[in-house]
């Protein structure tokens, strides 16, 4: 979810109006650390129905983000549009069985590397023994645990901690320590 963080603050910064579609290959491979990458999982792993509204603020190295978003997750489809707090869309992300297509009339998107965002995703959502299984082949360890209402996870590499996520029933912190970004999702109606 590296460029999650900068998908919103780019698209205030870029004044073109043209639209823009990239179309990925499913099996985008994403560099959890400079050496060890692992594939995207597919939605049917999801093992999860999800459609909210969410309110999202963070930052990218010395930048600050904020701005909404509405996601729809579960066996089929990682769907997620953001958009700026005044309500206008700045991206529609889409992941299927068979597609990645990341649109953006405001954006550049052969920039914005839309794997990472739906990495990011996986992460917080997808079940822990899918996530478990794909980091391993990758030479990652993820842990996760519950503790007084808090999911937490992390991914490693050796002693080297990666990623960080922490959740609960309304809230989801996430840090990635190598690429230096974090945000904070206020998660809101669901269905």
């Amino acid at each position: 979810m590296r460029l999650i963080l900068c998908l919103i603050s780019v698209a205030w910064l870029l004044a073109s109006c043209a639209s823009h579609m990239n179309m990925l290959s499913k099996n985008a491979q994403v560099f959890y650390t400079d050496s060890n990458s692992a594939g995207l999982i597919l939605p049917k792993h999801s093992g999860i129905s999800i459609e909210e509204s969410q309110q999202m603020i963070g930052a990218y190295g010395e930048r600050k983000f904020s701005g909404n978003s509405w996601m729809l997750l579960n066996d089929s489809v990682i769907h997620m549009i953001l958009f700026t707090s005044m309500g206008n869309e700045i991206a529609e992300l889409v992941y299927t069985q068979d597609t990645l297509s990341f649109h953006s009339k405001w954006m550049e998107v052969e920039k914005v590397k839309p794997e990472y965002i739906l990495a990011d995703i996986q992460f917080c959502f997808y079940p822990a023994e899918v996530l478990s299984q794909n980091f391993r082949k990758a030479n990652l360890n993820f842990l996760e645990e519950e503790r007084n209402g808090v999911l937490t996870r992390t991914l490693w590499e050796d002693s080297k901690l990666i990623l960080k996520m922490e959740k609960t029933e309304s809230q989801i912190r996430f840090e990635n320590f190598l690429r230096h970004y974090h945000y904070q999702i206020e998660r809101g109606n669901s269905k």
